[in-house]
Order: structure tokens, then sequence, then C-alpha cells
């Protein structure tokens, strides 16, 4: 295995993490009408510890932010960050950040920012979407490439991958539901399968918290293949908190565990 797969495995990880739309079309109209209060707020940050094994590879941030009259819109802005340690920086250094812009009347995303820096590989991806009109302004800039532009079809309400997060956070979750959700990344847009297995008490450094433990199957051509688990651990309270993720790999696994956090 290469020594690059730690840490961008872990960026896989927070990306597809992050990609929870947790709707079917006809039900995401529903939960979009019962405006029900967020249980986020601007101020909340969230820090985790990422590990390969027994190995404290990285760290990661969720923050919540908010602007006024984003294209006419009060919008929150989601931010996102995946760093190396400093003591990993000489074998691969990871500078990553996502940000998102989510329209908080109509709960959908507005524009998704997707900055990546890992090892010698740098792209800087932009998706605008119109929600009208149901397209989505795909472009990005990757280092010694040509610059790639395309417009996509999307669902209605669809959602970037960090927008999803957060909204999932506004849904009632049950042992046993399953639910099939259209979902955007680059310039693709596919299903996942979300399953909620079970409810358990995790210890991390943060905490002890209840929590609802959830898996986001990828379709084909998604993030995940069939033959990668991802598990999430979401607390089991109004503001469902994401305090641990894992995933398997070739040997052992990536572990990102909440070790401190701020909600206002």
């Amino acid at each position: 295995m290469s020594h690059k797969i730690p840490v961008k495995m872990f960026t896989t990880l927070l990306i597809a993490f992050l990609s929870f739309t947790l709707s079917a079309q006809d039900s995401l109209s529903a939960e979009v009408e019962q405006k029900k209060p967020y249980p986020f707020k601007r101020g909340e940050y969230l820090h985790f510890a990422v590990s390969y094994g027994i190995i404290l590879a990285g760290y990661a941030t969720i923050e919540v932010h908010e602007e006024l009259a984003f294209r006419g819109t009060d919008v929150f802005k989601f931010v996102t960050t995946a760093r190396s340690r400093n003591a990993f920086n000489w074998i691969f250094k990871v500078r990553d950040a996502t940000a998102s812009y989510f329209d908080k009347e109509n709960m959908h995303s507005l524009r998704f920012e997707k900055n990546l820096r890992e090892g010698s590989y740098e792209d800087d991806t932009v998706i605008d979407y119109d929600q009208v009109n149901l397209k989505a302004d795909y472009i990005s800039e990757r280092k010694g490439k040509m610059t790639r532009k395309a417009t996509i079809d999307i669902p209605q309400n669809v959602m970037d991958p960090l927008s999803a997060l957060f909204y999932v956070r506004t849904l009632d979750l049950s042992v046993g539901k399953e639910i099939i959700i259209p979902a955007t990344d680059n310039k693709k847009v596919y299903d996942i399968k979300v399953i909620v297995h079970r409810t358990e008490t995790v210890k991390v450094k943060a905490g002890k918290f209840k929590c609802w433990v959830v898996e986001p199957v990828m379709a084909d051509g998604g993030v995940f293949k069939k033959d990668g688990k991802v598990l999430v651990w979401l607390t089991s309270d109004d503001k469902k908190m994401p305090v641990k993720m894992e995933t398997k790999v070739y040997i052992g696994s990536i572990v990102a565990e909440l070790d401190w956090y701020v909600i206002k």
C-alpha cells in the first residue's frame, strides 16, 4: 500500500460522508415544507482527529457561518478543512477545503467550492446551481491540466456534498430506514442509498454520545464502490451532530473522531 493512502483516503471519506442528501424526490419537498428549526447555528465548530490504525494522520474541521443577501438570498455558509499533521507533511502534505452556500429559505444548494492541495496535486472546483432551471455550471482548474467546464442537468432540490450533511441533520431518523437519494459530485449526478442501522453509545475524546449509526452506500460510479463500507455516527438528539466516521481500506481502517467542538 502506498504511504499516501491514509490522508488521501480520509479526504475521500470526508467528501463521501458529506454526501448525504437523504431524501428521495417526493419526500424532499415534504421535508422542506415543514420548515423545522435548524439544529445548527452560526458559530458551530467541530474538530476531528483522523487516524489510520494507531497512527494520528491529520485533522479535519466542519464549521457554520452565515451570509446575508448572497445572490439576494440569506444563506448558511458551511466550511470544511482537512489537513495532514506537520509530521506527515514531508511524506504527503494535505491542505483541503470545501465551502457550500445553502439557501436557508428553500433548503438547497446555491454554490459549492472545493480546493484540494494533496502532494503535488492541485484542483479548484466550483459548481453554481440554478435551482429554478435545474442546471448546474461546473468549472475545474487542475494544476498542469486544461480548465474543464460543463453544464449539467440536476434534479429538483439536489444538494452538493457539504450542504447535504447539514440537511440530513434536520430530518427524523429511525432504525431500519432506507432512503434512495439524488446527489452531485463534480459533473456527476448519482443515487445514494442511506441505511440507518442502529443506535449505539460511542465514546470519543469530546465526550460520550448516544448516536444513530448510518451507512451511505454510493451507486456504481460514485465515490465508494460496493466493496467499500462507510459508517457515520450522528448524535441521536435534535442536533444530529457527527461525532465519528469510519471506512475500511485495503489494510485496516481510517477513523475520524470528534475531539473538541463549539456549539452556539
